[in-house]
């Protein structure tokens, strides 16, 4: 429930809110929009394999606000691949050998709980260091951007739905994933990630 101090075993990039120094911002707590993403990115990390069936990637890792320079703020990042490929049985790697060795479908949500057109746009950025953006709405809103699902292909951004009560996703339309626009800026995100969660088979930095 939103405001409440629930467990999030989702780990979070750190990096300087302002937000939090504001006047009625209690620190462990969550508001809706996170509450949400949280629920989300543990159905998603069940289910993964259901939603994308073709998919033989049986290990996924998510973090939450993944901040990419000049590309905003991802509310959630998932990295996906296959456990054959570890051939290096958990030792670690640099981010480039585990983007070239692991080839991981990297996958970046923007979770709205309103302003769908916003998110859209939000997400469209996050193609730059991804192979494949999605917006995530809840199940009772997402009515109003499928009728512009046309839009959303057209530009490539996924466009699925969440109900917290049922944990049912749906994937109205999920992009094909394809190469990331800037490799640099995926460097970056993977090294953000693998620092936050601890479980990435990459060597963290300072």
């Amino acid at each position: 429930m939103p405001g409440m101090n629930v467990l999030d075993n989702i780990p979070k990039v750190r990096f300087h809110e302002p937000e939090l120094n504001l006047p009625g911002r209690l620190s462990g707590l969550l508001n809706e929009e996170e509450w949400f993403t949280i629920q989300f990115a543990r159905s998603y990390i069940e289910r993964q394999l259901a939603v994308h069936q073709k998919s033989r990637k049986d290990n996924i890792v998510c973090v939450r606000q993944v901040s990419v320079n000049g590309f905003g703020i991802a509310d959630l990042v998932s990295i996906s691949w296959e456990s054959r490929l570890d051939l290096n049985h958990g030792k670690l790697v640099s981010a480039e050998e585990f983007l070239l060795n692991f080839k991981p479908t990297i996958r970046a949500f923007e979770v709205k709980l309103d302003n769908w057109r916003k998110g859209m746009i939000q997400a469209h950025r996050y193609r730059f260091f991804s192979n494949a953006a999605i917006l995530v709405l809840p199940a009772d809103k997402v009515s109003n951007a499928l009728r512009y699902i046309e839009t959303f292909k057209k530009i490539h951004v996924g466009l699925w739905s969440f109900n917290p009560a049922s944990k049912k996703i749906i994937a109205y339309y999920s992009p094909r994933p394809s190469s990331t626009i800037q490799m640099k800026h995926t460097v970056k995100a993977l090294q953000k990630m693998a620092n936050a969660s601890k479980v990435l088979p990459i060597s963290q930095k300072p």
